[in-house]
């Protein structure tokens, strides 16, 4: 997966960074940070290509939760999937 450097989520563009995670506490699984209101996104550039992707669909999960209030899990499910395929849809992620 090719990681790009902006995202549209929900109509929202975020900026992606790879980047060193200053606020990474030391021996801790805080490989990356979405901020909302400045709509970045940011991957600690020490982690291996395969733990930076994860963490890129880790944050993308944050993006599109935040757009989510739901009680119901199977309505949850169903929306989590509906604003994933439509992330990775828009942005050309699916090959």
């Amino acid at each position: 997966m090719k990681i790009p450097k902006k995202l549209k989520v929900g109509g929202h563009e975020y900026t992606i960074r790879i980047t060193p995670v200053t606020d990474k506490a030391k021996g801790s699984n805080n490989w990356g940070r979405t901020y909302h209101a400045t709509q970045e996104i940011l991957i600690d550039k020490e982690l291996s290509i395969t733990k930076q992707e994860e963490t890129f669909v880790h944050e993308i999960v944050h993006c599109i939760e935040s757009f989510m209030e739901s009680n119901s899990k199977e309505n949850h499910v169903t929306r989590f999937s509906n604003g994933l395929y439509q992330v990775l849809k828009e942005n050309n992620l699916l090959k």
